[in-house]
């Protein structure tokens, strides 16, 4: 017999916990592959956690409401020792569902390499999923507070499932190291200020764990890309025109507002199909050209967290159906029923800051896409048009870019074709003509 360890899996880049809902089997119940064990939820999504391999529960070592770290150890299962050898395989195949942990829909893609030795990338020759979070929030934490970029990261050779990077993993690493970071202490000359001196400044807030993450995300990323972020003016006075011909028929027949994002979503999905290096992933010396264009859409939630639902094959799909699923996701983000599935995924990313009223922005991108577009509010300023000073409805796209993938004049060809497409957008092309 071995023992299988079972682990709260990862819910989400902005998720660090999650909390045992229901067991769906019992201590001493035999549990088939890919069957139900038991269903978990954050604060964001809800995910049925199922069985690796064929055995018997042997323990539940956290009850139902009780939370767990992500990666935290929360039940054992014991299995034949054949059973256990096939359910960690070297290299498990893609196809295989029990050899992907709760992964959810797999996406095709091409690598594109920029070496011959697999093992220079240190990954026993093959990729991680780029379609999941292969870091833990502590993991992340421990890399951010020690400058370890995503490159080092990607170097080492995980010893947790699928390749992953552990703690020890990491730890060992920082071992060997040379040194040659320093702290904050060192740079500024000046020691840290101690909790009391800090008590002293004002009311001491602890950041919560989704607080934490997000945050030890966006310093990985600008430690990761070099961010260049550029800005277009587009005259939106046709599509505001359009939207208020058409949005009461609109929403009559398909159930939904006609949002300015969703016009977005569906040019740059267009877009991208001719710009496949905009809608790719960075991995160490490679770049993953995307064979699919789903679109994330930052949501921002009530408790001042984000969230960044998956529009899937936004490229394949019509006006009407993307203004639906929009609508679907941002009403289960806020609702906190997002499935692992609505996250997963994402080859670009939308953010839609004009919403709180913001003209400009800089967004940071969201790893390990390589780049990600902003928003700002739709608004009226005078413009010059064939001549003569007239008021125009203009919003300002923000795109920033990882400098490494895309060089100036590709990143500026890109935003000029969306701001082109949808500035000759036409109710026959957006479907809405026979409201």
């Amino acid at each position: 017999m071995k023992t299988i360890p079972i682990l709260m899996p990862q819910m989400g880049q902005s998720v660090a916990e999650g909390t045992i809902v229901r067991w769906r089997k019992k201590v001493g119940d035999a549990v088939a592959a890919d069957e139900v064990l038991m269903e978990v939820e954050s604060d964001k999504i809800t995910v049925e956690v199922e069985s690796p391999a064929a055995g018997r529960l042997a323990s539940c070592l956290k009850g139902e409401g009780a939370r767990a770290a992500i990666g935290e150890v929360v039940a054992m299962l014991e299995t034949e020792a054949g059973a256990a050898g096939a359910a960690e395989p070297t290299e498990p195949p893609r196809e295989t569902r029990a050899n992907r942990p709760h992964a959810g829909a797999d996406t095709d893609q091409t690598l594109v390499s920029a070496i011959t030795d697999d093992e220079e990338i240190g990954m026993q020759g093959r990729l991680p999923e780029l379609t999941r979070d292969w870091l833990s929030p502590f993991v992340l934490r421990l890399a951010v507070m020690n400058n370890v970029s995503l490159q080092e990261l990607q170097a080492i050779r995980g010893s947790g499932r699928q390749g992953r990077i552990t703690k020890n993993d990491l730890l060992q690493y920082l071992a060997r190291r040379p040194v040659g970071a320093t702290s904050l202490a060192a740079e500024t000359g000046k020691p840290l200020p101690s909790p009391r001196d800090v008590a002293e400044l004002g009311e001491v807030v602890p950041m919560t764990s989704i607080r934490r993450t997000i945050a030890d995300h966006m310093v990985q990323s600008i430690h990761t890309s070099a961010h260049v972020t550029m800005v277009h003016a587009v005259d939106m006075t046709h599509i505001v025109a359009l939207r208020e011909r058409v949005k009461a028929g609109f929403e009559k027949k398909y159930g939904v507002k006609m949002t300015y994002t969703a016009v977005m979503i569906y040019v740059t999905a267009r877009v991208l199909r001719d710009y496949p290096t905009a809608n790719a992933s960075v991995f160490g010396s490679n770049l993953v050209l995307r064979n699919e264009v789903n679109i994330g859409c930052a949501v921002a939630l009530s408790d001042e967290s984000l969230v960044v639902p998956v529009i899937k094959r936004a490229d394949q799909r019509t006006f009407a159906e993307i203004a639906q699923d929009l609508d679907r996701l941002i009403k289960l983000a806020r609702g906190k029923q997002l499935t692992r599935n609505d996250v997963e995924g994402g080859t670009f990313s939308i953010s839609n800051f004009g919403a709180f009223g913001s003209l400009i922005g800089t967004p940071i991108i969201y790893q390990p896409q390589v780049a990600i577009l902003g928003m700002g509010a739709v608004f009226k300023a005078p413009a010059v048009v064939d001549g003569a000073v007239c008021v125009r409805d203009q919003l300002y796209l923000s795109f920033s870019f990882d400098h490494r993938v895309i060089d100036g004049a590709q990143g500026g060809r890109f935003l000029n074709a969306i701001q082109t497409k949808t500035e000759a957008l036409t109710e026959s092309e957006l479907g809405v003509d026979k409201l």
